[in-house]
């Protein structure tokens, strides 16, 4: 597989990082995940828009890399050199370049960009999920961003797997449901769409915000609620949402739910 190094195509063996990459010491940086469908990257410019306001938080020099016609282009560079035209996922992540400990010297920063072929799914089921009791998250400035920083959600992972759970969810340090392992979280009540807000330390999807605006459009009501996972558990439906699409919960222990069969209408109309 080839990738794409500060705008240099290279296999994936010759990328080489320094010992001194801040984004490994300390993760000083940030990544996206973008869906590549029938060969065009979706939401591109949400997820340059997200990075930028992260770059921006950390004081992170992106306007050269941050480009949206070169790295249109450098997608199509390495969707040619990989020989991947329809679906896939590509991986662009920035970190900071620069000397210093945790006070950096300066804002210069380096990207990657890398891409896989994927079976591309708008919907997809999972037969069960859980509750973590290992790992909570906290708002803070990053909390809205993909950072470099994710043992958060590795301890979740390695919890899931330990449990036999397809899905794992995270609640906050009060208590109160947060997201999933990958994923924003939205379960329905009574016609009306909910979602964790951004106070649960919870991840500022792309997916999340595309799908609120598009609920709304169809007449529902959507709105942001704190709320403990007794609760949800009392859900008519429950589902997830990322950059790859949704993902239906058929159970949480002894509840089960069944599709929702609006918000899998609204995502089989996305392009």
């Amino acid at each position: 597989m080839k990738a794409i190094f500060n705008h240099e195509i290279l296999n994936w063996e010759e990328v080489r990082l320094s010992p001194l990459n801040r984004g490994f010491r300390y993760g000083d940086g940030f990544f996206e995940t973008i869906a590549i469908v029938k060969g065009s990257p979706r939401f591109l410019d949400r997820h340059i828009n997200r990075l930028k306001n992260g770059a921006a938080l950390l004081h992170l020099d992106v306007d050269a890399i941050l480009n949206a016609d070169k790295i249109k282009s450098d997608i199509l560079a390495l969707q040619t050199a990989n020989k991947l035209q329809e679906d896939a996922k590509l991986k662009l992540y920035i970190w900071r370049n620069s000397e210093g400990l945790y006070t950096p010297a300066d804002g210069n920063a380096q990207y990657l960009m890398t891409i896989e072929k994927v079976i591309f799914t708008k919907i997809s089921l999972v037969k069960s999920a859980g509750i973590s009791d290992k790992t909570y998250n906290y708002p803070s400035p990053t909390s809205r961003f993909k950072t470099m920083s994710a043992m958060k959600y590795v301890i979740a992972g390695i919890e899931m797997k330990e449990r036999k759970w397809e899905e794992i969810i995270i609640t906050d340090h009060q208590g109160f449901v947060s997201e999933t392992l990958s994923s924003n979280l939205f379960w329905k009540k009574n016609d009306c769409y909910y979602t964790s807000p951004l106070s649960t330390g919870c991840i500022e999807g792309i997916m999340r915000s595309w799908l609120m605006n598009r609920l709304k459009q169809n007449g529902f009501m959507v709105k942001e609620k704190s709320l403990k996972p007794l609760e949800l558990f009392n859900s008519d439906h429950i589902f997830t949402s990322n950059s790859m699409g949704i993902r239906h919960i058929q159970s949480i222990g002894e509840h089960t739910y069944e599709m929702d069969l609006v918000s899998q209408k609204i995502m089989e109309s996305i392009s």
